[in-house]
């Protein structure tokens, strides 16, 4: 195993929005986890919505702030193409999931993400709150949680069976 040096990883910033990312990343689904596991109407579920509103919040701009990285940056070496699409993929769904989050709150019965109050955009409207539920807490985030694996599992042959540093690259 040879340590790559400093012109062949990607640049320290965005190696720590990465990893931010990712960390975050676990924490919505935990959240999200310890929400449902929690008596409906509780201060204990409460705080997990909130949480989980924070960090979803706080991935979207980290995604937007990484794209901008992404185009201003220099690039540690070349990327394969189905590396390349799996990423746009993974910024796609960084930036959507939150959006139906967003549709959710707005047009559900409580116009509030985190700790703030957002103008209502429309009158409630439930058959946009269920279209945006569904999308966002079982189509969405079943996929994107398969991503994550791939991604995973990428990261794994990458470094175990192919050595080829492109793990090295993040670290």
């Amino acid at each position: 195993m040879r340590f790559l040096g400093e012109a062949e990883r990607h640049p320290p910033a965005l190696r720590a929005v990465h990893w931010l990312t990712a960390g975050l990343a676990a924490c919505l689904f935990a959240t999200n986890w310890l929400r449902e596991g929690s008596a409906h109407g509780s201060a204990i579920r409460k705080f997990w919505l909130q949480s989980h509103e924070l960090a979803g919040c706080a991935v979207f701009g980290l995604t937007l702030l990484r794209l901008g990285l992404r185009l201003g940056l220099r690039k540690a070496g070349g990327t394969a193409r189905p590396a390349r699409m799996l990423h746009g993929v993974f910024y796609g769904f960084l930036l959507v999931l939150p959006v139906f989050g967003l549709l959710w709150a707005l047009f559900g019965a409580s116009a509030k993400i985190a700790f703030w109050t957002l103008p209502a955009p429309a009158a409630r409207n439930p058959a946009v709150v269920e279209l945006a539920s569904r999308i966002h807490s079982h189509v969405v985030a079943y996929v994107f949680l398969a991503l994550i694996g791939i991604h995973g599992l990428a990261a794994a042959w990458h470094g175990l069976v192919r050595r080829d540093g492109v793990v090295r690259r993040m670290l």
